[in-house]
């Protein structure tokens, strides 16, 4: 009889055993609490984001980071062309995306951050021979631009009375060198991307006049609640990385200027 009392005392104390490992395996296989942003990126926007040594760098890969590292989230990064980061993020396929300007008409469509910078358009020429010397001069001029862009708008905003005609490209690559060729007369594009082109890759172009069309940049999502209380996520960090001067330091190492100091 105590034979028997032992073993099933033995089998009891098993079975109690395993039902504590079962519940401890469970707690272990729960889901990670690792926090994901997905970020809809190009991989040729020096000097925002552009990869180098298979490592992605840039301008907004910094300030991304800092952002999304004071909040301990990870940044994913998809990589495409323009127009795929933007089919990306009106069909969900990823949370936000760079380098986006928070126009009254895109607001319809997602909801912003506040902007981590401002954006402001400029005339590029080439350097040998231009084309466009002042930008009263636009009238009957070829202009590129790049599909998907918003610097065509800026334009037509601050010089509504000239009559130019805009050439579409998908992407900077080939706009540089039919610029400087004399192809087109002119490239309307944002003054920090041309500037840094310019002084960092010595691209044969010049700016042409002064930069135009105060543009504020910030992160889209698509709008819902989950994403609004985000965002505010989001305002809060911006805000400290201003404040700490995180954004200055970013700005000064990629453009020589701290672009804060315009807003």
């Amino acid at each position: 009889m105590k034979k028997l009392m032992l073993f099933l005392s033995a089998v009891l104390l098993f079975f109690v055993a395993g039902c504590g490992e079962n519940e401890n395996n469970e707690g272990s296989a729960s889901p990670s609490d690792d926090k994901v942003i997905t970020v809809g990126a190009v991989p040729d926007g020096f000097p925002h984001t552009f990869k180098e040594d298979e490592e992605l760098k840039g301008f907004i890969v910094d300030i991304f980071n800092a952002i999304f590292e004071k909040m301990d989230y990870e940044v994913d990064w998809v990589l495409t062309d323009w127009n795929g980061v933007l089919a990306n993020l009106q069909s969900g396929k990823v949370d936000t995306a760079i380098n986006f300007a928070a126009t009254e008409e895109r607001a319809q469509t997602y909801n912003f951050t506040d902007p981590y910078y401002s954006s402001k358009a400029v005339v590029a020429t080439a350097k040998d021979n231009a084309k466009v010397q002042s930008l009263d001069e636009l009238e009957g001029k070829e202009l590129a631009g790049i599909m998907g862009t918003n610097f065509e708008n800026i334009l037509k905003e601050n010089f509504p009375d000239e009559n130019y005609e805009l050439v579409i490209y998908e992407s900077t690559d080939v706009i540089y060198t039919d610029v400087a060729t004399g192809k087109v007369d002119g490239f309307i594009y944002g003054r920090e991307q041309l500037l840094a082109q310019i002084s960092q890759r010595d691209i044969p172009l010049q700016i042409v006049g002064e930069p135009f069309g105060d543009q504020p940049v910030a992160l889209p999502f698509q709008k819902s609640e989950e994403n609004d209380a985000l965002i505010l996520e989001i305002n809060k960090a911006i805000e400290e990385l201003k404040e700490n001067g995180t954004f200055s330091e970013i700005s000064e190492k990629w453009f020589d200027v701290d672009l804060l100091e315009d807003e």
